[in-house]
C-alpha cells in the first residue's frame, strides 16, 4: 500500500511539472531583478524558480513592485515578529481562513493510510536565497546531523515524536523524503503548519556542513583558530542556537541562506533600522506569473517597549502592522490619519493566566501549590470585576479555558471558583491546612515559614495588572510579590525550574487542540504550572522530569491518542475528556476573554485582509501571504 502510494505521488507531481515544461510562461520580476540579470550579476528569472513555482492569489488583485513594508520592532527578544511576517514557510502551510493545511515548500503531500508516514514531494529547481539548490538532502541533513545529533540534545521537540519516539525522516530521491512515525500521528499535518514547521527545512547542508566535525575533520581546529572553544560555539554563532525557531539567535547571521521571501541584511537587535531585502531565488509567483514579493524591501524600526511601537505608527514608520499595536490601536488611529484599521479575530482564551508551578523546588510550597483547595482560595480572593473595569472595560470574565467560540468550549472550566468571595477564599485556605497566621498576618507554612513566593511576568501593561491582582491575593495574608522581568530572564528561569509562579497570555482559545500547553503538561518550553511533569511525558528518563499523579498520566495518554487520530470526531471526544480533567484540576485560572484587536493599514498599502485570526499557531499574518501585499498611491 505505502509502495503505491509513493508511486501515486511521483506520478502526479511528474505530471504537474510536465505541464509547467509543455506551456512556455512568460515571468515577471522586479524591475531591480530585471537590472541585475541585464547587467550579467543574476540569472534570468527562468533558471531561478522552480520547474513548478507555487502561485499566490491575491486577496485583492494583482499589485506592483516597489516600496518599504515599515514595522516597529522591540529591541530585545522579539524575534516572533521575523517569524510571524518573513519567517514563515514551512513544507506545508494554513490556508488564509485558517480551515486547512495545503502545500508550500513542498510541492505535494500524501499520508499514509494509518498515519504513520507522511510523504512529501519537493519542487524541483528550487534554490536557496544564495543560489544554491533545495533538495532532500536538506531535510536530511536537518534530521541527521542536527536533530539527532548528540551534541545537540535537546533538538527533538514534542511534535517531532509519536509514542515517545523520535520521527525517522528518509530520502526518497532528491526531491521526495519521508517522515515515518512508530505510532500514528494524525496532527502531524497542523503541527508541521504552525511556526514551529519551518525548523526541518532552515539548515541550508551546503551552508552548514563544513561546521561540523562529520564532514570536515578540522571543523574544531579551525574553529579554535578562529577563537571559539570547538566546533559546536562557532556553528551556534553561525546558524543560531540549533533545534527550536523560538530563539533570537536564529536572527543574529545574515549569511545563512534562507527560503524566505525577504532576506536579512544586518543584526537583528543591533541594526536600526533593521532591514531584510528581496530574495531573488524566492519559489512564488502570482497568477500572472510574476515573481513574489511585490514590495522590495521590509524595514523595522527598534523600540525600547510596546507602547514605544505605537509612538512609531503614530511617527508615521508603520505601515503595516498588528503585533503591539491592538492596544493603543484607537489612539494610533486618531492621530495617523494615513493608517486605516484591519481587524483581529481573537484566538486567546485570557488577558492574563496565572500559574503556581506545580514543582517548585521548595518542597513545602510545591505541596502547598500542588493543594487544589489552595488554587480554588485565590481563584475566589481575585474580584475580577474591577480588574476588568480598570484594564479591559467590557471583557468577560473567564478562566484559563477555550473560548465560547472554540468547539472545545468547556463549560465548567471556564465558569468554575470565579465569584468573588473573600470568606469562601478563607474557608479554602483553611482547607488546604493553612491557618496559623504571624504578626504580620501573613500566613504560616506548615514548616513555620511565612507563606511568601514571587510571580513573574514581562511587560508592562501585564505587569500593571498582575500587581493589582496580587493585592487580592496578599489580603489572604500571602506574602507574595509580582516582578516584571526581561524576557530572556523569565524564560530561562521556566528553563531551569527556578520559578514559582507566572503570569502569561492564554494561548489555546481557539487552537485548543493545536496548543494545549495550557491544559495538560505537555510542553516543558511552555507548560510552566508543570514543567517537570512535562519533561517526564518528553522523555521519563530527563534528569529534570518529575512522575505526575496517575490523573495527569491519564491524561497524558489521553492526548498521546488525540495525536494519533485524524478523525475529526474522536479528536474532538478526546480533548473533550482532556478537558475534563483539566477542569478537575484546575491547574491555573484566569482573568478574563480578551476583546478582538486592531491592526493598522496604511491607505496605500494593499492585500492585507480586512479581517485574519490571531494566533501563534496561526502566526498572524503570515499565512495571509505577505509576499502579495504591495504599495501603491490610489
Amino acid at each position: 500500500m505505502r509502495h503505491h502510494t509513493l508511486i501515486l505521488i511521483v506520478a502526479l507531481t511528474t505530471m504537474l511539472t510536465g505541464v509547467a515544461k509543455t506551456h512556455a510562461v512568460e515571468f515577471g520580476e522586479a524591475p531591480e531583478l530585471a537590472k541585475l540579470v541585464e547587467d550579467g550579476n543574476l540569472p534570468p528569472i527562468k533558471d531561478r524558480l522552480p520547474t513548478a513555482p507555487m502561485i499566490v492569489t491575491p486577496n485583492e488583485r494583482v499589485g506592483t513592485y516597489g516600496g518599504t513594508w515599515k514595522m516597529a520592532q522591540r529591541n530585545s527578544r522579539d524575534h516572533a515578529l521575523l517569524i510571524r511576517t518573513i519567517g514563515y514557510e514551512p513544507l506545508l502551510r494554513w490556508t488564509p481562513q485558517w480551515s486547512s493545511t495545503i502545500p508550500n515548500v513542498a510541492l505535494s503531500f500524501q499520508p499514509s493510510s494509518d498515519a504513520t508516514e507522511f510523504f512529501f514531494r519537493l519542487r524541483q529547481g528550487m534554490r536557496w536565497s544564495d543560489g544554491a539548490p533545495f533538495t532532500a538532502d536538506d531535510i536530511v541533513f536537518w534530521y541527521e546531523d542536527i536533530l539527532n545529533n548528540p551534541a545537540f540534545a535537546d533538538a527533538v521537540p514534542e511534535w517531532l515524536t509519536s509514542g515517545g519516539n523520535t520521527v525517522q525522516v528518509d530520502e526518497i530521491d532528491p526531491y521526495t523524503v519521508a517522515f515515518r512515525f512508530s505510532k500514528p500521528y494524525g496532527l502531524f499535518p497542523t503541527a508541521l503548519a504552525r511556526p514551529e514547521g519551518v525548523e526541518p527545512v532552515s539548515y541550508p547542508a551546503h551552508f552548514l556542513k563544513p561546521l561540523l566535525p562529520k564532514y570536515n575533520a578540522n571543523a574544531d581546529a579551525d574553529a579554535q583558530k578562529m577563537g571559539y572553544s570547538g566546533w559546536k560555539e562557532r556553528f551556534i554563532d553561525v546558524f543560531g542556537q540549533p533545534g527550536t525557531i523560538d530563539d533570537p539567535t536564529r536572527w543574529n547571521n545574515p549569511d545563512v541562506p534562507t527560503l524566505n521571501a525577504w532576506v536579512l541584511t544586518g543584526v537583528y537587535g543591533k541594526d536600526d533600522p533593521l532591514i531584510a531585502k528581496r530574495n531573488p531565488y524566492y519559489w512564488k509567483i502570482d497568477p500572472t506569473g510574476r515573481q513574489l514579493p511585490y514590495i522590495d524591501t521590509v524595514s523595522m524600526t527598534l523600540v525600547p517597549s510596546k507602547s514605544a511601537a505605537g509612538d512609531a505608527a503614530i511617527a508615521g514608520k508603520v505601515n503595516m502592522q498588528e503585533r503591539h499595536i491592538g492596544t493603543r490601536a484607537n489612539e494610533v488611529l486618531a492621530q495617523n490619519k494615513d493608517l486605516q484599521a484591519f481587524t483581529l479575530i481573537e484566538s486567546d482564551m485570557n488577558i492574563m493566566t496565572l500559574s503556581l508551578n506545580l514543582n517548585d523546588k521548595d518542597p513545602v510550597l510545591r505541596d502547598i501549590f500542588q493543594n487544589k483547595d489552595f488554587r480554588v482560595a485565590l481563584s475566589y480572593a481575585i474580584d475580577r470585576e474591577t480588574i476588568i473595569d480598570r484594564f479591559v472595560p467590557g471583557a468577560l470574565p473567564h478562566q484559563a479555558a477555550p473560548r465560547p467560540e472554540s468547539p472545545q468550549y468547556h463549560t465548567v472550566l471556564a465558569r468554575q471558583f470565579m465569584a468573588y468571595n473573600v470568606e469562601l477564599a478563607r474557608s479554602y485556605i483553611a482547607k488546604a491546612g493553612l491557618t496559623t497566621i504571624n504578626d504580620d498576618g501573613i500566613l504560616l507554612r506548615p514548616d513555620g515559614k511565612p507563606l511568601s513566593f514571587t510571580i513573574d511576568t514581562e511587560g508592562a501593561e501585564r505587569f500593571q495588572m498582575l500587581d493589582a491582582v496580587m493585592g487580592y491575593w496578599r489580603e489572604l495574608g500571602i506574602d507574595v510579590r509580582a516582578r516584571n522581568l526581561a524576557r530572556d530572564e523569565f524564560v530561562a528561569l521556566r528553563e531551569r525550574n527556578e520559578h514559582n509562579a507566572s503570569a502569561w497570555g492564554g494561548d489555546g482559545g481557539l487552537d485548543a487542540m493545536l496548543i494545549p500547553i495550557n491544559y495538560l503538561p505537555m510542553s516543558s518550553e511552555s507548560s510552566w504550572f508543570a514543567t517537570g511533569w512535562a519533561n517526564w511525558y518528553l522523555n521519563p528518563e530527563s534528569p529534570d522530569a518529575i512522575t505526575p499523579p496517575k490523573d495527569v498520566q491519564d491524561q497524558l495518554a489521553l492526548y498521546d491518542q488525540l495525536k494519533a487520530t485524524a478523525n475529526a470526531e474522536k479528536q474532538n471526544q478526546l480533548m473533550r475528556d482532556i478537558l475534563d480533567i483539566s477542569a478537575n484540576q484546575f491547574y491555573l485560572m484566569g482573568i478574563a476573554l480578551p476583546p478582538n484587536r486592531k491592526g493598522v493599514v496604511a491607505r496605500d498599502f494593499h492585500n492585507v485582509p480586512k479581517v485574519m485570526p490571531a494566533a501563534w499557531s496561526y502566526a498572524t499574518p503570515a499565512p495571509t501571504n505577505p509576499s502579495q501585499y504591495f504599495i501603491q498611491p490610489e
